[in-house]
């Protein structure tokens, strides 16, 4: 959500990994008896780049000569690659917290 990224800088800063945790933590807990299947961020490395080095996708940063639009903010030389480790990291994060937490043993 665009508070996270107005607040501490979304993907870019590694508080991500505990909010997205906390936020996977109240899926499973009011959802799981209705979900079958979970998944956490759908093709990271796709929402990364579109988010951070190009710019097509929100918050939209990205840096000359990188960007698909006139950017206004961000560094395409690095940004996509810190979003995208915290990506990783926050699915590690769930991925654990769901086999401890709400796995059904069996």
């Amino acid at each position: 959500p665009q508070i996270l990224e107005d607040e501490y800088g979304g993907w870019l800063s590694p508080r991500i990994i505990e909010d997205f945790t906390a936020y996977a933590d109240v899926c499973f807990r009011e959802f799981g008896d209705r979900v079958a299947s979970w998944t956490t961020v759908n093709e990271p490395n796709i929402g990364m780049m579109a988010s951070y080095d190009v710019g097509i996708f929100p918050p939209g940063c990205c840096s000359d000569p990188f960007g698909a639009t006139k950017c206004t903010a961000g560094d395409s030389s690095v940004e996509p690659y810190i979003a995208a480790h915290n990506t990783l990291l926050a699915h590690a994060s769930v991925a654990s917290l769901y086999r401890e937490k709400y796995q059904v043993s069996g």
